[in-house]
């Protein structure tokens, strides 16, 4: 009878191991949704008018310049690209995981950064008559934003889902040795 109580626990661990797995499978795809969403949706805009806007989505400043594209966003695009595809190949093993987390991190470090040192426009100038003008745009948080957080948390999120789905893999299959070392082999049994 005890026998038969941790097997049916050891099915329910395996389960749950095999949904954090598909879990953390399909997390990463929900990432490059919000991350597809942005290249529409501005990540920072300064809600200036028509060419002294400046709106940063996740290809860079908008409207995209194929002349002018940023290599950061571009190598940003690969790297979430090859992890949600990989998360499938490697079916989210305990080393993908650790990838996604840090991808996960360096994507929230990377919007910071653009927080904290947005782009900024400053123009000088004067009128016809001598009157001096200017002025200064910079691009704040839009809704594109809170995208970019949810991207970025996915992926942390599926890291852990992977982590936790290989840590329950693990420990099955040492209960599954221990159960096969216990059993007594030979003409004694």
């Amino acid at each position: 009878m005890d026998r038969a109580g941790k097997s049916g626990s050891t099915r329910l661990t395996t389960a749950r191991g095999r949904s954090l797995n598909l879990v953390a499978r399909v997390l990463p795809l929900g990432a490059v949704a919000c991350w597809v969403i942005t290249i529409f949706v501005p990540v920072l805009d300064s809600g200036g008018p028509g060419a002294m806007q400046i709106r940063v989505t996740s290809l860079g400043f908008s409207p995209i310049d194929m002349n002018d594209l940023d290599e950061v966003y571009l190598v940003l695009w690969i790297v979430i690209l090859t992890g949600a595809f990989t998360a499938w190949l490697l079916s989210a093993s305990k080393w993908w995981s650790i990838a996604a987390i840090v991808l996960g991190t360096v994507l929230g470090l990377r919007l910071l950064q653009m927080v904290a040192d947005p782009p900024i426009m400053m123009w000088d100038g004067q009128t016809a008559d001598g009157m001096p003008t200017g002025g200064m745009e910079v691009a704040y948080p839009a809704a594109g934003f809170g995208l970019w957080v949810l991207g970025s948390l996915l992926f942390f999120a599926a890291g852990i889902c992977g982590l936790v789905a290989a840590a329950k893999q693990n420990h099955h299959r040492r209960e599954r040795i221990k159960r096969c070392m216990s059993k007594r082999h030979g003409p004694a049994a």
